[in-house]
């Protein structure tokens, strides 16, 4: 497979609210040259038996591979790949995401397993029903789903695509999951399937360039809405506490416990977005990644190439100013022995 070259820097979004009980997964096996980071923290060797949590971001080398377990699954990161582990919430529900931002991964749900995570990738989502399945995600955001067992939805922005035991499909970034095929009847290259994804963005920069920017421009939209809704929640809250305390103040003791209830739904609606904001701006790490590579692949970059880039930039930036932060792990880890199941120091 092609080495892929990596420009600037990975940088992964903290939050000074963060949670104190979070998702983690253990590494299982390593093999090879692995390293992860953390925050805005230095790339570290990454060993058997650690916990990785929400934020933390994987590299593997050439020839490199790593395995991470949880109860009810199993990730297996191929050679060349980079990998981020995150969260959201959905309806109120938590809900654990990965993020292959490059390379290529298997994934296995443990026939026990009652948790489904999903799978991100530049072009689609994957929602797992008791499943066995492939993904790659080439150098052009493109994403190629193979199923083994089980049954998983592909999600784009507007269309979905339900694939079975035995089927796959490809598509392309920024299109939507229309059509699948039978495994047996197609024979994958890998790395033909990688340089292909890469010779694709020769000639189309500017195309690519644009279909970036707009995914851009609607991770910012939505990042928007969701700090209407936070700051909207955290009004709410303040009022239903000064109700709480004047009812207090007039002894009764039920209506006082009326509105602390009250105020403790609202927190939490604005503790979402906060979680749902940083699902956000980490997706938007892989995507920046993709059109600076795009972008300084070009020798002699014309102006139109350049003013995309910028605007790119520019949207990318302020992201990066207002949510991604630097932040303490081990503080983390911390807070995070307080509740079961949750990281292990290491």
């Amino acid at each position: 497979m092609t080495k892929r070259v990596f420009t600037g820097f990975i940088i992964v979004l903290f939050f000074a609210l963060t949670p104190a009980f979070l998702f983690s997964v253990e590494v299982d096996w390593v093999s090879g040259n692995v390293t992860y980071s953390h925050l805005k923290g230095e790339w570290k060797d990454l060993d058997i038996g650690m916990n990785l949590a929400a934020g933390d971001i994987i590299k593997t080398g050439m020839g490199s591979e790593v395995s991470l377990r949880e109860v009810d699954f199993e990730i297996y990161i191929q050679e060349n790949s980079t990998f981020t582990i995150s969260e959201k919430y959905e309806d109120g529900d938590r809900k654990s995401s990965f993020m292959l931002f490059f390379g290529r991964m298997k994934f296995k749900l443990a026939r026990s397993g009652k948790k489904e995570p999903e799978i991100q990738t530049q072009t689609i989502s994957l929602t797992i029903r008791g499943t066995e399945f492939e993904v790659g995600s080439g150098y052009d955001g493109s994403t190629l789903v193979l199923m083994s067992e089980g049954s998983v939805t592909v999600k784009g922005d507007k269309s979905e695509l339900v694939l079975m035991q035995g089927e796959g499909t490809e598509v392309p970034f920024g299109e939507e999951p229309t059509e699948k095929f039978e495994v047996i009847t197609k024979v994958i290259d890998w790395d033909k399937w990688f340089n292909t994804s890469q010779e694709s963005i020769k000639g189309n920069e500017i195309v690519f360039l644009n279909k970036i920017l707009v995914r851009f421009q609607a991770i910012d939209a939505k990042i928007k809405d969701f700090e209407r809704i936070r700051a909207v929640s955290l009004k709410e809250k303040e009022v239903l506490l000064k109700k709480r305390d004047e009812s207090k103040e007039k002894g009764n003791m039920d209506e006082a416990s009326g509105y602390s209830k009250k105020a403790g739904e609202v927190s939490k609606k604005a503790f979402h977005s906060i979680v749902n904001i940083r699902f956000l701006a980490l997706s938007s790490i892989g995507l920046f990644d993709m059109a600076e590579n795009i972008y300084k692949g070009v020798e002699k970059p014309s102006g139109e190439q350049k003013d995309i880039f910028e605007k790119i930039d520019v949207i990318y930036k302020d992201i990066e100013d207002k949510y991604i932060r630097a932040g303490d792990r081990e503080r983390i880890e911390q807070k995070a022995k307080k509740k079961k199941g949750c990281l292990k120091p290491y």
